[in-house]
């Protein structure tokens, strides 16, 4: 994204990862280049969903590791001081939701159901940063291109950012 681009933007669940501690591996990702896109946002979108995801990965990982124990601790804390930041805005299901989440299940778009939420949630955003195959495999489905309500949509990935 460059920095004449939005000042907001919803991400996927890989990148609320490393504001729980983990590290992700995503290409030409850097905590200080994720610092200053971050800083560059004047709000910060995710999906309730992530929330559950994160977790869940990093109870799997603590159990099969205990260096990941201090991040399974540390998970509510992380998640107090995210709820407290004005500029970070967590997405419930709602109706409309619902009701975007049937017109992709219509159109029959390669996605399964907790990919195709969090691209419905990011519909009032604009921008969606994801490394998601199958969500940026969107950008070249025709019928989800010219839908003139999942057509507004940016995916970018964070290698096209520039940061």
């Amino acid at each position: 994204m460059k920095r004449d681009e939005s000042s907001t933007a919803f991400l996927d669940t890989t990148f609320l990862l490393p504001l729980f501690q983990l590290n992700i591996d995503v290409k030409a990702f850097s905590p200080e280049g994720f610092r200053k896109f971050l800083a560059g946002l004047t709000e910060i979108h995710f999906s309730e969903l992530s929330i559950f995801e994160a977790k869940a990965k990093l109870f799997t990982l603590s159990r099969k590791n205990h260096a990941y124990n201090p991040a399974m601790l540390n998970f509510g804390d992380n998640l107090a001081v995210l709820r407290k930041d004005e500029r970070v805005v967590f997405h419930p299901y709602t109706g409309r939701d619902d009701t975007h989440l049937n017109l992709i299940s219509a159109k029959a778009l390669k996605l399964d159901c907790f990919d195709a939420i969090i691209v419905t949630q990011a519909l009032d955003s604009a921008l969606l940063i994801t490394e998601d195959r199958d969500i940026l495999d969107l950008r070249e489905e025709k019928a989800f291109r010219e839908d003139p309500i999942l057509g507004k949509l940016t995916i970018r990935q964070w290698k096209e950012l520039g940061y």
